[in-house]
This record gives structure tokens, C-alpha cells and sequence, in this order.
């Protein structure tokens, strides 16, 4: 679903300051220039930052796909005066990856920041495809533990305490109302902007752009001539969370502010965001979990299994055939 926002009349004037408007806001019942809605876009985050987040001193990693969600924290995050890096974890999807890592590697060089790549082919031993081949099911849950897993811990690495994610309002009330749908409260529990460390190896998470709708991203992503890798991951066909984004979209047409009200009035209510549990090394990676194996770990193992079963039956469907020893 490609979501814009609606095209502005040439008579329609600015909300704040009475100049032509660019932008029109139904949820927000407001219409914008184009200086009024980038301070608009601006102040959404720095709104959130005075509820929860990290000082204005602390180094932010920057978890960056090469979307339009992740490039534009990014940017919002730089233009706001945060010491800021990229992280790019290449997931070896053919023809996607490079499209994604060029859209990265443009964006920093345009601005002059810093940025690391890292290969979840070196990291997990096995790139995306090659886990998908092996599982042979959808995988988008299965490449978000993967991707929270190592950014985690290569922020960690770079050292830093902090990372910053390109979550945007749709991706946090799709999420809410699938884990409410779905009775899963420990992650109902834990959906916060702002998670704190829990662990000294486990860095903070923030999302800047909760506040923030696609359409009004995309907007500031022409605005700012923010160029984002086009196209999605092939492996995203069929994931739940688009169909709780859809409804969510289809409410949002006929009653502008569901999505916002939806997730806001949850946010009010008091959180508890410390883990109910403690950390142990993991005794396969050593990385903090609350379990003796961590779920990569557990995964990785899954995934070798599958790979080792599945040769040894295309062997046993496939044995080497013996010279033959009949002569006449």
C-alpha cells in the first residue's frame, strides 16, 4: 500500500503561518508550507525526546536499512545535533542488498557521516536466502530476531550505549494491535519508544520517528531530497503485520487520528520497562540472555539440523551408483 498525503488546492494556506500550504495533515487537522512542516516533522521528535529518550550528549548508532524510515532518522537525528553513525547489516538478498547498501553509502557520503557495514553471512554463517532455502517458511519473524540480535550486539562493539531504529507511528500501532490481537502480553508490556539498558552488553533502543506517520515520512523524504532504496524485501510478501497495517489504514480513512489515538492512549498508561528476568552468558556465543542458550544460538543450531537432514536424505534419494561388475 503506498500511502501520500493528499494533494493541496492552490487556495489552501498554511495553518501556522498563512502561507500557501504544501501539505495536508488529516489526522492532525492541519495544512503546512513546506518550512512549517519540517519544523512540524522536527518537533515531533524532539517532543518525544523530553518524554523518554537518550541526552543530547550521547553518541547514537543509527540502525540503517537504506528505507526511507531508517535514512530519515538518520537525517532528522543529524539535523537535531546528534553525534551519529550508521549501522548497515547486509543480509545477502540478492539484487536488494546492494540496491540498499548504495542508498546507505549515498546518503552518509552526501552528509559526511560515518557509517559500518557488517554481513549477517559472516556474523550467523548462513546470509538470508541461505536460511529461507534451509526453513523452507516465511521468515520475516526469523530475520527480526536476527536483526535485533546482532545490532544489539554490534553496537555494542562499536561502543556504543545507544541505538537508534527507523520505527515509525504505522509500524508501532500495527504492532500493538497484532500483539493485542494475538494475547501476547510480555510484548504488549514491552512496547515503549524508549527501552533503557537492561545489561551493560545490551545498548538502549530508541525510536524517533514514533510520532511519525509513512506518508508524513515520505513526505520530509522529498523534501530533503532523501533518495531511499526503492522496492521491499522479497521475503516480506505475506507478513502478518502488513494486514494489521492495512486495517489500521482503512480505519485511518474513515476516522483520521485512529491509528495516532490507538497508540498514544496505550503509551499514557504507566510502563514498567526493566526485564522481569536476569542475564547469563549464552554458552554457545557468551552473550547476555535469559537463558542458557540465547534464540540466535538456538536458531543457528535449528538451522544447521535442517541443513544436515536435508543432505543426508538427498543422499539417501541419491546414492552414488557402484561400477558395475557383470561381465558376459
Amino acid at each position: 500500500m503506498q500511502e501520500n498525503l493528499p494533494k493541496m488546492p492552490p487556495q489552501a494556506k498554511c495553518t501556522r503561518c498563512r502561507a500557501r500550504a504544501a501539505v495536508s495533515l488529516p489526522s492532525h487537522n492541519s495544512r503546512f508550507c513546506t518550512a512549517c512542516f519540517l519544523h512540524f516533522f522536527r518537533t515531533a521528535v524532539t517532543r518525544g525526546l523530553k518524554k523518554a529518550g537518550p541526552e543530547k550528549d550521547t553518541p547514537l548508532m543509527v540502525a540503517v536499512s537504506g528505507g526511507k524510515d531508517s535514512l530519515t532518522a538518520w537525517a532528522v537525528l543529524d539535523d537535531l545535533g546528534f553525534e551519529t553513525r550508521g549501522l548497515h547489516l547486509n543480509l545477502g538478498v540478492e539484487g536488494y542488498a546492494d540496491a540498499s547498501r548504495q542508498a546507505v553509502a549515498d546518503f552518509a557520503k552526501s552528509r559526511g557521516l560515518p557509517w559500518a557495514e557488517y554481513s549477517l553471512k559472516q556474523e550467523f554463517g548462513y546470509s538470508l536466502p541461505e536460511i529461507y532455502d534451509i526453513l523452507h517458511y516465511k521468515i520475516c519473524a526469523v530475520c527480526g530476531k536476527l536483526k535485533r540480535h546482532f545490532l544489539n550486539r554490534l553496537t555494542a562493539r562499536q561502543g556504543y550505549s545507544c541505538l537508534a531504529t527507523g520505527h515509525n507511528l504505522d509500524d508501532e500501532a500495527s504492532r500493538l494491535l497484532g500483539n493485542l490481537v494475538g494475547d501476547r502480553q510480555e510484548f504488549v508490556k514491552r512496547q515503549y519508544f524508549y527501552l533503557p539498558s537492561p545489561h551493560p552488553e545490551i545498548p538502549a533502543r530508541f525510536k524517533p520517528l514514533y510520532r511519525l506517520e509513512i506518508k508524513e515520512i515520505r513526505e520530509y523524504c522529498r523534501m530533503q531530497d532523501i533518495r531511499p532504496v526503492q522496492g521491499g524485501c522479497p521475503y516480506a510478501t505475506g507478513a502478518t503485520s502488513h494486514y494489521y497495517r492495512e486495517a489500521l489504514e482503512h480505519l485511518e480513512e474513515k476516522m483520521p487520528g485512529t491509528k495516532r489515538g490507538l497508540l498514544f492512549n496505550y503509551l499514557r498508561k504507566p510502563k514498567e520497562l526493566g526485564f522481569s528476568g536476569g542475564f547469563t552468558p549464552c554458552r554457545i556465543c557468551g552473550q547476555p540472555c535469559p537463558a542458557e542458550t540465547c534464540p540466535v544460538c538456538a536458531l543457528k543450531k535449528r538451522v544447521q539440523d535442517m541443513a544436515a537432514r536435508r543432505s543426508a536424505h538427498a543422499q539417501n534419494c541419491n546414492p552414488e551408483q557402484p561400477e558395475s561388475t557383470h561381465t558376459d
